[in-house]
């Protein structure tokens, strides 16, 4: 800083200066690579024979501009000041006394160079407006702080003009060997720059703590990591790149004096956002936090190359480290939610059937959520590998096909899956009629797979998956048939005795046994309408045809010869072809009826 340089003596200065002979020519180089709107680019008239015989009424001109304009409070021109510091630093370069006056005018220059350098780069933020003692060319731009801040772009970003200026006044400093006080003030400016920056994608004005993480409530919580997921690839691609660039280019003469500070002003926003990645891992599993701890952790995966990629040395090795610890312990998270989500499903003990055989919460709630998997697979085959074979146990299905077991994620699905159907197993012995667990079950397993169909969960539990359990639903429905038609076709059946039941017997309980299905049937619910049809197509091509064949036997099976026993038994048959047609239409609509 000033305060401390001010005190050098002249001889440590000039010893400083790492100048050649030719100290004009290399000035005049890196001069003219700078917009010649912003910074001179070669020095003012007679400037290259004041090296000569007249060096001294030259450096005497230039030393008189500096010390001037260090004791006004004039905002004046910029540019006089800058060809003043460079003839400065080039007499410093010769020998004799001249060099030593020189080195003291260099060294009375630079905490004003410092303060330059510290108002261009607070020039990004709205509350460093108009902070420069200078103005340069009357077209300079020095900032774009009058304006508000873009709502959609971080506000770290000098404007181009700026950046020249800076660069002009950093390549005087880093010359006459001022490179710390410079890294000095660029560190404590463009920190908080940055931090102003993420604060403005994060919502977060201060890091928060793993303690409040901790405490934060789902609604709060769930809000800062979604903010988290896009901030972190705005931070490192766009603001972290940025300053990197920035950074190259004002320390471009002492690359690693560039590294070091780029590494102490960036160090602070990538630790919290870290940070707060690091929190949420720790903080307490639940199945609602698990897509945004996989966002997170496909986020982080994403930049971490690119973020790793803008350190150098020492700093790299750190926060590689940083980030795959980081990685790591949300994968973790990720991998144990989903082992919790699984004994859940297994879990699960509610003691109440669903009305009506419907679909049952959990089988809906599974689906959806194991829709969003599949979503995730590429994350997860990454969190999950050579770790789901302890959260199956060696339970599952071992014939689904390759689809199922070729990735950790199939894997993981086909476990979800088999715990789901087993849990349906349980549930469906709730009903104590046989006709509605068979419902129940194909209700249920008709969902899943047409769930499974439609979604990318296909492409993991593979098409073999799909055709098994396909041929499952057709034994569900030779269940249900059995168990809710077998006593009422066997009223219809001709069992060839003469002892046995008469018609009209046959037709009392045949009329009987179907109202009471059609009262209890028809409250019951098949959710999906194909599946509906087929299964009244399934009972009407059994109940149709017995029942035709039953119509055509009264006249020779009464039980008595006497035409007015025949006329007699024709009495008790209600119902003709096509009221049981009509009828079978009120099956499985979940709105109970009664037999007209």
């Amino acid at each position: 800083m000033a305060s401390t340089t001010a005190s050098s003596p002249p001889t440590d200065i000039a010893k400083r200066m790492a100048v050649s002979k030719n100290a004009a020519d290399d000035m005049m180089r890196v001069l003219s690579i700078y917009d010649t709107g912003v910074l001179p680019v070669s020095p003012p008239a007679g400037g290259e024979a004041a090296y000569g015989s007249d060096e001294e009424e030259a450096f005497a001109a230039a030393e008189d501009v500096i010390l001037r304009r260090n004791s006004s409070s004039s905002s004046s021109g910029m540019n006089d000041y800058l060809y003043a510091v460079d003839d400065a630093i080039a007499a410093a370069a010769l020998q004799g006394g001249l060099a030593s006056r020189a080195a003291e005018a260099v060294q009375a220059a630079m905490p004003r160079l410092e303060e330059e350098a510290r108002a261009l780069l607070s020039s990004s933020s709205s509350s460093s407006a108009r902070r420069h003692s200078f103005s340069y060319s009357d077209d300079l731009v020095v900032d774009d702080a009058t304006s508000p801040p873009d709502a959609s772009s971080p506000s770290s970003r000098l404007s181009p003009r700026a950046a020249a200026s800076v660069l002009g006044v950093a390549d005087r400093m880093l010359r006459a060997g001022y490179g710390p006080e410079l890294a000095q003030v660029y560190v404590a400016v463009r920190r908080d720059a940055l931090a102003e920056a993420v604060a403005h994608l994060t919502g977060a004005a201060d890091p928060v703590a793993i303690e409040e993480v901790l405490r934060m409530d789902w609604p709060a919580l769930d809000q800062k990591m979604r903010r988290w997921n896009h901030a972190v690839r705005a931070v490192v691609r766009t603001v972290l790149a940025g300053e990197r660039q920035l950074c190259d280019e004002v320390f471009a003469s002492d690359e690693e004096l560039g590294h070091e500070c780029f590494a102490d002003v960036a160090r602070g926003c990538v630790l919290q956002l870290l940070g707060f990645a690091d929190a949420v891992a720790m903080s307490a599993r639940a199945t609602e936090k698990l897509f945004r701890t996989i966002g997170m952790h496909e986020a982080l995966a994403d930049v971490a190359p690119e973020l790793v990629a803008l350190f150098a040395g020492d700093a790299r090795d750190l926060f590689d480290a940083e980030v795959s610890a980081v990685s790591a312990r949300l994968g973790c998270t990720v991998r144990r939610t989903i082992e919790e989500f699984g004994a859940v499903i297994q879990g699960e003990s509610s003691r109440r059937p669903v009305l009506a055989g419907e679909i049952h919460p959990m089988t809906r709630y599974v689906l959806n959520y194991c829709g969003l998997l599949a979503d995730c697979r590429g994350t997860l085959d990454i969190v999950l590998v050579d770790t789901i074979d302890s959260f199956d146990g060696g339970e599952a299905d071992n014939h689904d096909g390759a689809a199922a077991t070729s990735t950790p994620s199939g894997r993981c699905m086909r476990e979800l899956m088999t715990r789901l159907l087993r849990k349906m197993d349980e549930k469906s012995c709730l009903y104590d009629d046989a006709g509605l667990k068979h419902i129940f079950l194909m209700n249920n397993l008709y969902y899943i797979v047409q769930k499974v169909m439609d979604s990318p969960v296909r492409e993991l539990l593979g098409d073999d998956w799909i055709r098994r359990h396909r041929g499952q639903i057709r034994q569900y429905e030779t269940g249900y048939l059995r168990a809710s038609w077998i006593a009422v076709l066997s009223c219809l059946r001709d069992d060839g005795s003469a002892a046995g039941p008469t018609v009209k017997d046959k037709a009392r309980s045949f009329n009987a046994a179907f109202e009471e299905l059609y009262r209890n049937q028809t409250s019951w619910k098949v959710i999906d309408p194909q599946l509906r049809e087929e299964l009244r197509i399934a009972v009407s091509e059994r109940l149709i045809p017995a029942y035709r064949s039953f119509l055509a036997r009264p006249r020779t099976q009464t039980g008595s010869s006497s035409g007015s026993s025949r006329h007699s038994a024709s009495r008790y048959i209600k119902y003709s072809l096509e009221d049981l047609e009509d009828y079978m239409l009120d099956f499985f609509e979940g709105v109970q009826k009664f037999v007209k």
